[in-house]
């Protein structure tokens, strides 16, 4: 499909879901309203009405009961209540209709004393009649009319003139509402069997029952909305006429942007990649072209950015070929694997070289502190020993024995800072506990030591212990130093897959990046590096921390 027939398919296209769209909305918008305001004025005229004849029933009793006289004059032949379908024991307003003789409304009014009628009076349709006949508000087809439980009319149809109310039965769902007391205005089939806007209710007075429905012609009602309907067609075929000469005269404007992608073809064969290709036109075969020159001009440029950068050894930085078939992006991306393996190696080398270093230099304290153990330490204790036998003064030997003493002391202290015994024996929690309780005898600073350390099926081998431990070890030899803290706060946390160290102190604070605290911070950032962990430094006044983290594995078991 050409660019043009896309343009008049697609501007028809939304002109006719809108148009549609709303012309829909609008008609079943006023279709709803039409049918709440014929409704709401059927139920007024029901009301209405159901009011007047209620009242008149009322007065016509009341003038009844202060009347002595037998009957009103109308000659009323009282054997013809027993052809009544109801029995009639008290006084009261009764329906005398099924007993009328033309058919029509009869209303009868009875006083009871005893066991006899003392007086009875008739009423004739003609008030009700004239009630209900007011047809003001319900157009050429709307009644209200009044249907006994027999489902008989008891007022005059205007559709059937010709027949007697009482000939004409009205078993219709509405009526069956009306005695069910189901009070649901809406659309239904009336006594004709046909579809009317139905308001109707239920009249009670004395022993009288009746349905009184107003109603009018759905087929009436619909006439504006057959007028609308027609309208809403002739704007929607106004709109789509407009709608196609409009896109055939602006697809002339299609000639612009193409002639402006040729220019750019001819710059990029040039080798000019500085122009701005920017697929913003209305048509989809042009913008797949500018699309695809703007993929390749990007490509181009990405894979120069990507060679600079990798000249400048950044080797973390991202680049995607386009497609596999992208044989420069994919060229670049070797040579990228390759010097980062390079790069790797190097630094596992170094990595393995501080490890050796380290576990060298742990070697080597523990052998120092063994032959300080197992030495100097039962020299010194066979020399207290010794003193102890000696003949001499005992303010002399007294003062040579604290000399020995605190060289013991000294030399223990000195092997259990190159290795303690404990670590090997009860690991780096316990150890931490007596060297946290050491340093808190000798400087009177609150050290808080939280041990989260597995106790069974724990990740933590000799090597971590001991990393641990002189991590541990160097960060509180530095607070002792050069923090002036009062608190510090360690703790180590073993979770399943690594192990998590937390240490605080509120000395004067440190720039982790500039602080000159011998080789200290080194160690310790080569120590959590030769086990692939991550150390964190944030230092303000009275408030450094440092994170580790550390992760373990089985095979570093």
């Amino acid at each position: 499909m050409n660019i043009r027939s896309w343009i008049i398919l697609i501007i028809n296209s939304l002109l006719f879901i809108v148009v549609i769209s709303l012309s829909v909305l609008f008609y079943n918008q006023f279709e709803q309203t039409l049918d709440q305001k014929v409704l709401s004025q059927l139920s007024s005229i029901e009301r209405l009405k159901r009011v007047q004849i209620e009242k008149y029933l009322d007065i016509e009793w009341k003038h009844f009961n202060r009347d002595e006289s037998i009957d009103d004059g109308i000659d009323f032949d009282l054997k013809n209540l027993k052809k009544l379908p109801y029995q009639i024991h008290e006084s009261g307003i009764y329906d005398f209709t099924p007993i009328s003789e033309e058919g029509t409304l009869l209303i009868g009014m009875i006083k009871i004393k005893g066991d006899k009628i003392q007086s009875i009076k008739t009423l004739s349709d003609d008030f009700i009649q004239q009630i209900l006949l007011e047809r003001t508000g319900m157009g050429e087809s709307g009644e209200t009319y009044l249907v006994g439980k027999d489902y008989r009319l008891r007022s005059a149809s205007r559709f059937f003139s010709n027949k007697q109310p009482y000939q004409i039965s009205a078993k219709t769902k509405s009526v069956e509402n009306a005695f069910h007391q189901i009070f649901d205005n809406g659309i239904y089939r009336d006594y004709r069997n046909v579809d009317v806007y139905s308001s109707y209710h239920h009249i009670k007075v004395s022993h009288i029952h009746w349905a009184i429905l107003s109603e009018m012609d759905v087929e009436e009602v619909m006439i504006p909305l057959k007028t609308m309907k027609t309208k809403l067609s002739m704007i929607a075929c106004s709109i789509f006429i407009i709608a196609l000469i409009s896109g055939i005269y602006f697809t002339q404007f299609v000639t612009k942007p193409l002639n402006k992608m040729t220019s750019q073809i001819l710059d990029m064969a040039e080798g000019n990649y500085n122009i701005d290709i920017t697929p913003n036109t209305h048509f989809k075969e042009i913008n797949d072209i500018l699309s695809a020159l703007k993929s390749l001009k990007n490509s181009l440029i990405r894979a120069v950015n990507f060679s600079h950068e990798i000249g400048e050894m950044n080797l973390s930085t991202d680049y995607h070929p386009n497609t596999k078939a992208d044989v420069l992006g994919n060229s670049l991306l070797k040579m990228r694997d390759k010097l980062t393996e390079y790069q790797h190696k190097i630094t596992q080398i170094n990595i393995n070289k501080k490890r050796i270093l380290i576990e060298g230099q742990e070697s080597e304290r523990k052998r120092l502190a063994q032959e300080l153990h197992d030495g100097i330490g039962p020299l010194l204790t066979s020399i207290r020993f010794f003193v102890e036998n000696m003949n001499i003064d005992v303010k002399q030997k007294n003062e040579m024995k604290a000399i020995i003493d605190h060289t013991i002391a000294e030399i223990r202290r000195m092997t259990y800072a190159l290795m303690p015994p404990s670590l090997i024996d009860f690991g780096v929690g316990e150890t931490l506990k007596t060297f946290v309780k050491l340093i808190h005898n000798t400087t009177n600073i609150d050290i808080d030591f939280n041990n989260s350390i597995k106790e069974k099926k724990s990740k933590i081998n000799t090597n971590i212990g001991i990393s641990i431990f002189r991590i541990c070890q160097e960060l509180i030899n530095n607070t002792v130093k050069y923090a002036q803290a009062e608190k510090i706060r360690i703790s180590i946390t073993e979770f399943d897959d690594y192990l998590s160290i937390f240490y605080f102190d509120d000395g004067i604070g440190y720039n982790p990046e500039t602080v000159k605290l011998g080789s200290g911070l080194t160690n310790i950032r080569e120590r959590v590096e030769i086990f692939n962990g991550l150390i964190t430094f944030d230092s303000q006044k009275h408030d450094s921390t440092v994170e580790i983290e550390i992760p373990l594995t089985d095979e570093q078991n």
